[in-house]
C-alpha cells in the first residue's frame, strides 16, 4: 500500500514551488521608489536625449528632407494633420481588422515594421518642425536643440505628457506616411 506521507510531501513541496514562482512573478516598477520629481527629471533627459539623436539624425543625414517637411508643414499644416489622423489611427486600426485573418497577417506583420519606421521618421521631422517653429531658424543643429527641449519639456508632463508628445507628432507621421504613400502609388 503506498504511503500517504509521500503524498503529502510532494503537495507540500509543489505547493511551496508554486508560491516562490508566484513571489517571484511578481513585477514592481522601479519608478514607484521614485518620487515625482525624480520621476518627471528622468522622463525629461530620456525625452531630450532621444529627441536629440531622433532630429539630429535628420538633419545630418538628410537635410534636404528635412527643408522640405519644413516646407511642407508651413504651407499646409492642416493636411499634415489629416494624413497624421489617417496614418496614425487609421492604418493600425485596419492593420488589426486585417490581423484577424491568416492572410492578413502577411499584410499586418510588414505594416507593423513600416508602421514603426514611418513613426520614428515622423518623430524626427517633428522635432526639427518643433524647433523650427519656435527658433525660425530652418532645418539645423540650433533647431533640432530647442525642438528636442521643447518635447521633452512636453514629454515630462505629469499624466498626459505622453499623450501630448503623440499629438504633437501626428503631423509628422502624417508627412512621412504621405510621402510613402505617393511614392508607392507612382
Amino acid at each position: 500500500m503506498p504511503s500517504t506521507r509521500t503524498a503529502g510531501r510532494a503537495v507540500g513541496a509543489l505547493a511551496a514551488l508554486a508560491f516562490v514562482g508566484v513571489a517571484a512573478a511578481q513585477y514592481s516598477d522601479p519608478r514607484a521608489s521614485l518620487d515625482l520629481t525624480t520621476r518627471i527629471g528622468v522622463q525629461f533627459a530620456v525625452g531630450f536625449v532621444i529627441n536629440l539623436l531622433l532630429g539630429g539624425a535628420l538633419v545630418a543625414l538628410s537635410p534636404g528632407y528635412a527643408d522640405d517637411k519644413l516646407d511642407q508643414f508651413s504651407s499646409d499644416p492642416g493636411e499634415t494633420i489629416v494624413w497624421g489622423l489617417i496614418v496614425g489611427i487609421g492604418v493600425p486600426i485596419v492593420l488589426v481588422i486585417l490581423a484577424f485573418t491568416i492572410i492578413g497577417l502577411v499584410i499586418t506583420i510588414p505594416g507593423i515594421l513600416i508602421l514603426a519606421g514611418v513613426g520614428i521618421v515622423g518623430s524626427a521631422v517633428m522635432v526639427v518642425v518643433v524647433g523650427d517653429v519656435v527658433t525660425d531658424g530652418g532645418a539645423g543643429g540650433t533647431t533640432v536643440l530647442v525642438g528636442a527641449l521643447v518635447l521633452a519639456l512636453l514629454t515630462a508632463i505629469p499624466f498626459v505628457g505622453g499623450l501630448i508628445n503623440w499629438l504633437v507628432g501626428l503631423p509628422g507621421i502624417g508627412m512621412v506616411g504621405h510621402d510613402l504613400y505617393r511614392g508607392w502609388k507612382n
